[in-house]
């Protein structure tokens, strides 16, 4: 079989960062982010208002811890997802090589090789620097753009979408 792309790659704690950044975007839709952020300060406000006119009541104080829990939800999520990431890689320091033919690309790391057929991709993500191939709802395949050996990363996401029958999405995480 013909190799179209080759990526040699180690993920590193940046590659960890971008993929939560984008997983937990992918989470989200834009309106109940927006929606989050409205009851988050509404409460905020409303709960400090009612304790510097009131005192500090166990009701006003929950509205108030409430609403910074809504704002910081996101945040937080981020947080603890990117450090679960690093926590559970074993061996972040791994090789990884991916080889991308006409009907499957092939995954190889210490111990274990695999054949994946692009009919089993759910999603394709590009960013500036990252391609992200979902095999699952909670798992793709990390590319870096610079690590590309063999190959074009700027005609890849095309490639592997056109592949997959599945169309490319973009996301601004850096």
């Amino acid at each position: 079989m013909k190799m179209l792309y080759v990526v040699n790659t180690r993920h590193d704690a940046d590659a960890y960062r971008v993929y939560a950044r984008v997983h937990m975007d992918g989470k989200a839709t834009t309106s109940a982010k927006i929606t989050a952020l409205v009851i988050g300060a509404l409460s905020l406000a409303g709960g400090l208002a009612a304790v510097v006119r009131q005192g500090p009541k166990v009701l006003y104080i929950a509205a108030a811890l409430f609403g910074l829990l809504c704002l910081l939800g996101q945040p937080i999520g981020l947080w603890r997802m990117r450090r679960q990431l690093l926590k559970n890689a074993e061996n972040i320091r791994m090789t990884i090589d991916y080889r991308f033919g006409d009907t499957a690309f092939d995954v190889t790391w210490p111990g274990r090789s695999e054949s994946i057929p692009y009919s089993e991709l759910k999603k394709v993500v590009e960013t500036p620097d990252y391609y992200f191939l979902y095999t699952d709802v909670r798992m793709a395949h990390i590319l870096p753009k610079k690590d590309f050996t063999q190959g074009d990363p700027a005609g890849f996401g095309s490639f592997v979408c056109e592949k997959a029958g599945l169309a490319l999405q973009h996301h601004k995480a850096r």
